[in-house]
């Protein structure tokens, strides 16, 4: 099980959602497993989950990450990692740079792999 941690960096309280067996980011949202619910969706630049805006969200927990095509199915898998950043749309693994979402096309691009994937997979190891 894995936590997201999601902090406003202005030195406001965190808030954190799971722990959860994976985590889903697709388009504009957050989906937390089992269930697949949406727990966060980004908006101008924003985080928002629990009524509050957020800049950014980590996983400080072991943490592989994957990517899934349109059909679902799925990459190889990445990892593990100590921890996982986001960072306005930017996915840095142990403070490498691994992903970036490109807003305009929806679309998460993998810098290892130099590939493009609608939706990027954050589970345990």
């Amino acid at each position: 099980m894995i936590r997201l941690t999601f902090d406003s960096g202005a030195g406001g309280r965190p808030e954190q959602i799971g722990p959860a067996p994976w985590f889903r980011v697709g388009g504009n949202a957050i989906r937390q497993g089992p269930q697949g619910n949406i727990v966060a969706a980004y908006r101008n630049h924003f985080w928002e989950t629990q009524g509050r805006h957020f800049t950014r969200y980590d996983c400080k927990e072991p943490v592989r990450i994957s990517f899934e095509n349109a059909a679902g199915e799925p990459s190889e898998w990445f990892g593990p990692f100590a921890y996982v950043s986001c960072v306005d749309g930017v996915v840095y693994a142990e403070e490498q740079l691994f992903a970036k979402f490109q807003e305009e096309s929806l679309i998460w691009r993998c810098y290892p792999t130099d590939t493009n994937w609608p939706i990027l997979v954050l589970s345990p190891p």
